[in-house]
């Protein structure tokens, strides 16, 4: 059988390889070389997806097993490393961990090839027959699951090796679907003086937008409506409306330009404080807020968004879903279905506004969808639904999933965990694509990945090369 240290010669020329999103021809020559030098089939696509078949080591095996991975990383370094990404990683170690230095490591999902590369390369591992199908692009929307053709695949026990904790076994996860609202604003400029004060949101801790959103952390952009809306009866005109981020993390600053007249001054900053304080309250055991306040010299021909822009913005932001939307009954404290809204931005005349949705349940994906299509109708001026991703539902009965767990305990003596996330995996396409097929998703420990702190328990890397082959010795049989 193939020793870890194998493994490991394996995870460092992965490493050594660039294969950020986008760049993997590199990485999958080298596997399909490897493959065909061992006399593998192996299918390459035009886009560089990898499907390689082994056949079964032992005499009557059953159906195939397939094992999957993908073949990019998020490349990232610190400002001060001078390290070029074309010279690939290089791993460093130390005692418990392999790590990289000053950028990221790409352990997620290199840890889950060279594994597979093993499995390839031993001779007398014992399995039924294998299709290993490596993807591209998962890191920027799970692109390469969603193009690759699987149709030739046989096997219908799916194990993915893209999980990040040891012991834990997933066995479902959110799909999901991003929009834009977006907003023609309009301007006029108001004749009478006004007084500038731009406010700021400071402190919100920002998040996950599938993993924390069950957090109770504070959504800027969310905060922000709730503030236009709470000033509505004063007479603030607005303009500047800024809240940059991204459609998967949870809005954690804004601002917005407010114009208000000289003789409404200290009641709208006695509102804002107001405000303020109602925020810090609702947070105080999950996050932190506090407005700046910058106030500028009056000024006469103040440009702002017309009276309707003001009112459709507000009470759009006001009337959109955010948040957990329902938990799953089958998983105690899986969150199901929710919503976050990750950006809102002004460029060229238009303000948009970016989502996304999750839902491991299509038909609730699609009813948030539906909310807020109805919103948009009434609302704004361009609504935009893309990026649509299928999730995968628990099984009720899986004897892969009780095979797997079963298996785990016998060999660490510890309990296995069954486990949902609230965030895309690549499983959620083979499901789609292959409905009936009998999935599970499992890992060793890595920790802070996607990030220049990003590192790989040695111990665990040992331990589920163990559980992996003694578990494809068990489906052989």
């Amino acid at each position: 059988m193939v020793d870890v240290e194998k493994v490991i010669s394996y995870f460092k020329k992965v490493c050594s390889i660039p294969r950020a999103s986008g760049d993997e021809k590199a990485i999958s020559e080298y596997i399909a070389d490897f493959a065909r030098n061992r006399g593998l089939d192996v299918t390459q696509d035009s886009n560089y997806n990898l499907i390689i078949r082994k056949p079964a080591t032992v005499p009557n095996a059953g159906e195939p097993v397939i094992l999957q991975g993908h073949l990019d990383m998020v490349y990232v370094k610190e400002n001060d490393s001078d390290h070029v990404y074309e010279n690939g990683i290089e791993v460093q170690e130390d005692d418990e961990y392999y790590y990289a230095d000053g950028t990221s490591l790409g352990s997620d999902n290199g840890i889950a090839i060279a594994y597979c590369l093993a499995v390839l390369d031993s001779e007398d591992l014992k399995h039924p027959d294998l299709e290993i199908v490596f993807t591209v692009k998962e890191e920027v929307g799970l692109i390469g699951a969603d193009i690759i053709d699987i149709s030739s695949l046989k096997g219908t026990r799916f194990i993915n090796l893209d999980s990040e904790e040891e012991g834990i076994f997933y066995t479902s996860c959110a799909g999901g679907l991003r929009c834009r609202m977006i907003w023609n604003v309009e301007t006029e400029c108001l004749k009478e003086e006004r007084i500038p004060l731009k406010v700021t949101f400071k402190g919100l801790a920002g998040g996950h937008s599938g993993i924390n959103i069950g957090m109770g952390l504070g959504n800027s952009i969310v905060l922000l409506g709730r503030l236009l809306y709470l000033l509505k009866e004063l007479p603030v005109r607005i303009n500047m409306l800024d809240a940059p981020g991204k459609a998967n993390a949870i809005a954690n600053n804004a601002s917005v330009s407010l114009y208000v007249r000289p003789e409404d001054l200290e009641a709208v900053k006695a509102r804002l404080k107001e405000i303020e304080e109602t925020f810090q309250t609702e947070l105080q055991y999950t996050d932190s807020i506090q407005f700046e306040i910058e106030e500028g010299k009056a000024v006469s021909g103040a440009e702002v968004y017309t009276e309707k822009y003001q009112k459709e913005i507000c009470n759009s932001l006001m009337l959109l879903p955010y948040g957990v939307a329902g938990y799953s009954f089958a998983i105690e404290g899986l969150i199901e279905t929710s919503m976050n809204l990750g950006s809102l931005t002004f460029e060229d005349g238009k303000l948009t506004l970016l989502m996304s949705l999750r839902s491991s349940v299509a038909s609730q994906k699609y009813m948030l969808r539906d909310k807020i299509q109805i919103i948009a109708d009434e609302y704004c001026d361009i609504c935009i639904f893309e990026s649509d991703y299928p999730g995968w539902q628990y099984r009720k009965e899986s004897p892969l999933r009780d095979t797997a767990i079963a298996l785990y305990e016998k060999l660490f003596h510890k309990k296995a965990e069954v486990a949902a996330i609230h965030a895309g995996l690549e499983c959620g396409y083979w499901d789609d694509k292959k409905p009936g097929m009998d999935i599970i998703s499992t890992g060793p420990d890595l920790f802070d990945v996607h990030s220049t702190k990003e590192k790989v328990s040695k111990e665990s890397i040992a331990h589920m090369w163990l559980y992996l082959t003694e578990l494809l010795e068990e489906l052989s049989h």
